[in-house]
C-alpha cells in the first residue's frame, strides 16, 4: 500500500527532466473518502490536459494477478509459431499477429519511412459472462491457464475502469453520474491486446510498436518489468516512460479526445525495446457500447468554442478508426506466418 508521502518521493525519484507524469493515488477514493473523488478528479483533469498520460497506484489489483499474466504470456508466446497461426487473427480482429504483422499505416507521427512493427501479438475481446456477444475468441487449445489468467485479468480491468468513470466525469465537469450507461459492464467494444516484443535490435526507422495514438476512452496498461515506452510530449521530445512498481499507466484515447472537444489529449506513443530480454504488454482499450452516440459533452463547447466534430455512434468510430489507422484486415497470413497478398491466397 503506498501512502501519501510514497507517493511524493516516487513523483520525485521517477520525474522526467522538465516534464512530470503525474502519480495518482486511487486509494481514497476506492475506499469511499470523503472528498477523495473531486480532489482525484482535479489531479486527473490536469494530467487529462497536460499530457495524456499518468500513473495509478492503490488500485486494488493485486501484483500477484500481473505477475500471472504476465508469466501465461510468456507460456503463450513460447509455442511453436505453426500453432500460433492456427489462432492468426480473423475479421473480426480476434486472435494472433505474427512479426512484422502490424502497420499503423497512416500514422502521422513518424520521421522516416514507415514499417510493420517488431512484435507479436494476441488480440481478443469480451466473449463469455452473462450476456450474449456474438464475438468469438480463438484460443491455444491446451492453454487453459493462459485462457483463465487474461479473462480474469481483463475483467479486473474492466471493473476498476468503470470505477473510474465518475473521476473523468468530474475531471470534465460533468455531474458524477455521466459515463455510467454508457459504459455497462460486459456490453462495451472492450479490448485487450496481448503482445511480446524482442530484445533484437531494430532497424532505422523500426519500432516494436509505431507511433500512434490509441482509439479508446482511456487504456490502461499492464507490463512485465522492462521499459519500452515513449510519449511524445507537447514541448515535442519523446519522454522514456520510467517503470514504477505495481502501478498502471493510464492514457486518454482518441475518442475521449473526440468527446471532449480536444480538450483532453490522445498523445502519441511508441515502444522501443532497449532491455536484452522479451517485452510484454498488455493493454486494456475501455470503449462504451457500440450504439452510444460519441458528440460534443456540454462542457466542451459553446458559442466561442463548436463542436469540431459531428457526432458519430461508437461503433462507427471504431470501425473507422481501425480500419484507417491499421492494416490487418487487408493482409493476410500463411501458416508458416509469413505476410502474403490476398491474391496470392486466391
Amino acid at each position: 500500500m503506498w501512502t501519501e508521502q510514497d507517493k511524493h518521493t516516487l513523483q520525485e525519484e521517477y520525474a522526467i527532466t522538465g516534464e512530470t507524469i503525474p502519480i495518482i493515488d486511487l486509494g481514497p477514493f476506492l475506499t469511499d473518502e470523503p472528498g477523495a473523488a473531486q480532489t482525484i478528479a482535479n489531479e486527473m483533469r490536469d494530467a487529462l490536459e497536460r499530457i495524456g498520460f499518468f500513473f495509478i497506484i492503490n488500485h486494488g489489483i493485486p501484483k500477484s494477478l500481473r505477475d500471472r499474466l504476465v508469466s501465461a504470456t510468456a507460456g503463450f508466446y513460447d509455442l511453436p509459431l505453426e500453432q500460433k497461426m492456427v489462432l492468426k487473427v480473423n475479421e473480426e480482429g480476434n486472435g494472433y499477429v505474427p512479426t512484422r504483422g502490424e502497420l499503423p499505416k497512416t500514422s502521422p507521427y513518424y520521421t522516416g519511412t514507415r514499417k510493420p512493427d517488431v512484435s507479436e501479438c494476441y488480440l481478443l475481446q469480451r466473449d463469455w459472462g452473462p450476456i450474449y456477444r456474438p464475438t468469438q475468441n480463438q484460443w491455444p487449445e491446451n492453454g487453459s491457464n493462459f485462457r483463465t489468467t487474461v479473462m480474469e485479468f481483463f475483467d479486473a480491468a474492466e471493473d476498476l475502469s468503470i470505477r473510474m468513470l465518475p473521476l473523468y466525469a468530474l475531471a470534465l465537469g460533468l455531474k458524477p453520474d455521466f459515463f455510467d450507461d454508457k459504459f455497462p459492464k460486459y456490453q462495451g467494444l472492450n479490448f485487450l491486446r496481448v503482445a511480446r516484443m524482442p530484445p533484437d535490435r531494430l532497424d532505422e526507422d523500426e519500432f516494436n510498436v509505431g507511433p500512434h495514438t490509441d482509439s479508446s476512452f482511456i487504456t490502461l496498461l499492464a507490463t512485465s518489468d522492462q521499459p519500452g515506452l515513449e510519449i511524445l510530449s507537447q514541448s515535442g521530445r519523446w519522454l522514456k516512460m520510467p517503470l514504477i512498481p505495481n502501478a498502471f499507466v493510464i492514457n486518454s484515447g482518441d475518442m475521449l479526445t473526440r468527446w471532449s472537444n480536444g480538450r483532453v489529449l490522445s498523445t502519441p506513443h511508441r515502444v522501443i525495446n532497449a532491455s536484452d530480454t522479451y517485452r510484454y504488454s498488455i493493454p486494456f482499450f475501455l470503449h462504451p457500447t457500440p450504439d452510444t452516440v460519441i458528440e460534443c459533452l456540454p462542457t466542451c463547447c459553446g458559442p466561442d468554442n463548436p463542436a469540431k466534430e459531428p457526432p458519430i455512434t461508437s461503433a462507427a468510430y471504431l470501425q473507422w478508426f481501425l480500419e484507417e489507422n491499421f492494416a490487418l484486415g487487408d493482409q493476410v497470413y500463411n501458416e508458416a506466418g509469413e505476410q502474403v497478398t490476398v491474391s496470392e491466397t486466391a
